[in-house]
């Protein structure tokens, strides 16, 4: 409906039904090129997307903003898309529409939290029900939260669903028993034809690349990424394939690409700082680490790579202070008391004048 409503105001608020030129000198283009572009398919979006961007100005309305912000979607350009569905939920916050496509954003901005809320101001609508609950489900397990997951699978309606939707559904239930079933089982479940779904794709890539041949995994990935050049998540994988196969240098300008299509993104600070170690360059690891929250829910890892950088870059004084800092937070963590003792033993006192920061006294 949205669509439609957008395409009578642009016909009428915007151009005549024969070609003009405006106020700025600029060519407009007839009616029927206005309807072949919104009615276009993916090859068509950055031409509908160029037409917008000559229309939209300051003070458009905010259905111009998400429909931009659509297309952008759909041509997987996520951070450009985020700025115009806020600029449409700013005007009208309790729109359906304009909920879901910012949920569906925040959820390819990998901002987890952020989607979920989106979701859960939606999730009583019936009509679409099932992509609802799929959207909750994937939401519930990037946050870990397998039990969440499976309860949200359980509500949609199998009988409605396509043949993708149904392996999408099976898909995402074994990923909540990965435990019980072998990665290589998901990846043996997908063809060359069902990895078209971007949904599918996404978990095809993400794990097939231990399971196929080097040179398989390189040609599907690259020809994805010649289709979709703005998408983060396939350029991630492809940094990732490339640092696997020792290609440092070519891994690192493409894990700088990622940066520049996400915002703020923990998650990728802290692959693109393991990255760094692994190539044992520990002091950029350090500036990639420090950019993360501290937040040791969900980045426990993080206080203990840390101190493993300052170890390695010679720093003891850093290194044993974080460590004596983060043990008080994460008693039950043996890492850090095991790090400490390996690489500075522990101080032997028999009068205990000087008390390891380690060692517990009971009576």
């Amino acid at each position: 409906m949205k669509e439609k409503f957008l395409l009578i105001f642009v016909i009428f608020c915007s151009i005549s039904c024969e070609p003009t030129q405006d106020f700025k000198g600029e060519y407009i283009p007839e009616k029927k090129y206005v309807f072949s572009l919104l009615e276009a398919q993916k090859s068509q979006n950055q031409k509908v997307i160029a037409f917008l961007n000559q229309i939209i100005e300051e003070g458009s309305p905010a259905h111009l903003y998400y429909l931009r912000a659509k297309y952008l979607y759909e041509s997987r350009q996520y951070k450009k898309a985020n700025i115009d569905i806020q600029r449409s939920i700013k005007s009208s916050p309790r729109d359906f529409d304009y909920l879901l496509l910012a949920g569906q954003i925040a959820l390819n901005l990998e901002n987890y939290t952020t989607a979920l809320n989106y979701f859960n101001l939606i999730k009583s609508n019936q009509k679409n029900h099932s992509q609802i609950f799929f959207l909750l489900a994937e939401v519930s397990l990037k946050l870990s939260n397998y039990k969440l997951a499976i309860y949200y699978l359980n509500q949609i309606r199998k009988n409605d669903l396509s043949q993708k939707d149904l392996l999408y559904h099976t898909l995402l239930s074994n990923l909540c028993l990965t435990i019980q079933i072998p990665k290589i089982n998901l990846i043996k479940s997908l063809d060359a034809q069902s990895i078209q779904d971007n949904r599918l794709q996404r978990i095809y890539f993400e794990y097939a690349m231990d399971y196929t041949s080097k040179y398989v995994y390189q040609n599907q990935l690259l020809k994805v990424i010649n289709d979709f050049p703005n998408d983060p998540h396939l350029l991630r994988f492809w940094a990732r394939f490339l640092s696997k196969i020792n290609q440092f240098k070519m891994a690192e300008l493409n894990y700088l690409k990622v940066l520049n299509l996400f915002e703020q993104n923990d998650n990728l600070f802290l692959e693109i700082g393991k990255f760094y170690m692994f190539h044992r360059n520990y002091s950029v690891a350090l500036i990639y680490l420090n950019k993360i929250k501290p937040d040791l829910e969900y980045f426990i890892d993080v206080p203990f790579l840390k101190s493993k950088c300052y170890l390695y870059l010679g720093d003891n004084l850093h290194s044993k202070s974080m460590m004596d800092s983060v043990k008080l937070f994460l008693k039950n963590d043996n890492r850090f008391y095991q790090l400490k003792t390996k690489h500075f033993g522990i101080s032997v006192d028999s009068n205990l004048v000087v008390k390891d920061s380690l060692l517990t006294i009971r009576p």
